[in-house]
């Protein structure tokens, strides 16, 4: 008796195609997957150093405006200049509760702040400091006469700015030898921007005249 067996072969081999198929679409698949989470990795790595460069372009203009404002109190030079009117002894033109506003010569108290306003907020937490009109704040190079490069490749997309506010100075050198007279120093509060509007950082410092 004559027993054929050319059936079950060709199932064996149709099945053995069946799981190749099947094994090559699971690799597929996991592939792509690999491939998708590789390439997001990357784009988020690349974002990240992007911001990373932005806030550092920030910050470092708001350094930079923190010197600008430690001239303008001290000794900026030029026509614009206000360091005279800076007296240890005095509080002229610091507005009560508020940022006081103005670059006329007469009376050049933009940016001059009380400490606190009137909700107990500190200043630099209530003042919109990119307002387009009314902005209480002082431009880098306002009352020093310096340039700063913005809106150009990797610049900041505006000029930083910065705020001072008038402390009383409690230090032992804070009042004047054998006077009661009050005598104040001064905070800084700045603020730079990146490339980006966006991003922004803020850095502060506390200034004491020097008597000239």
């Amino acid at each position: 008796m004559l027993v054929t067996i050319r059936p079950a072969r060709r199932l064996r081999t149709r099945k053995s195609h069946g799981i190749a198929l099947v094994t090559v679409v699971i690799m597929l698949l996991v592939i792509t997957l690999l491939a998708l989470a590789g390439a997001r990795t990357a784009l988020d790595s690349k974002r990240a150093s992007r911001n990373q460069r932005d806030y550092e372009i920030a910050y470092m203009a708001a350094e930079a405006a923190l010197r600008d404002a430690e001239l303008d109190i001290q000794s900026a030079a030029g026509n614009s200049s206000r360091s005279a009117m800076f007296v240890p002894s005095s509080a002229q033109g610091f507005l009560a509760g508020d940022c006081n506003t103005g670059t006329d010569k007469s009376a050049p108290y933009l940016g001059l702040c009380d400490t606190f306003t009137d909700s107990g907020e500190p200043v630099w937490n209530t003042i919109d400091w990119t307002a387009a009109i009314g902005n209480k704040t002082v431009e880098y190079g306002t009352f020093t006469g310096r340039a700063f490069p913005t809106g150009s490749g990797i610049t900041p997309a505006r000029r930083p700015r910065y705020l001072i506010e008038l402390l009383r100075d409690n230090t032992s050198g804070g009042a004047a030898s054998g006077s009661d007279s009050t005598r104040y120093m001064y905070r800084v509060t700045a603020i730079g921007f990146g490339p980006n509007d966006t991003t922004r950082a803020m850095v502060q410092s506390t200034y004491r005249k020097t008597d000239s």
